[in-house]
């Protein structure tokens, strides 16, 4: 399947058949996201396990965060469309 994205300075759409999914953890910010990749990584989803847009909150869970993004995107490139 392929999508389209609005991203600044990217152009084209991206092919989910052939592309791979993969988990970008940010410690600086306290963040992982799901990334498409691509000749760079395209964000797709930000996983956020904490209720409060706190710093120490987002360290204590970052590595939980971690560990589901890549089972997300396990899952995600083991599924095969035929």
């Amino acid at each position: 399947m392929e999508i389209n994205h609005k991203i600044e300075f990217v152009d084209g759409p991206f092919d989910t058949d052939t592309g791979k999914l993969i988990a970008v953890q940010n410690p600086k910010y306290g963040s992982v996201t799901l990334c498409f990749k691509a000749n760079m990584n395209i964000p797709f989803a930000k996983i956020k396990l904490h209720s409060n847009d706190l710093a120490v909150d987002a360290d204590a869970v970052l590595d939980d965060a971690y560990n589901l993004a890549e089972e997300i995107a396990r899952r995600w490139n083991e599924y095969k469309t035929t």
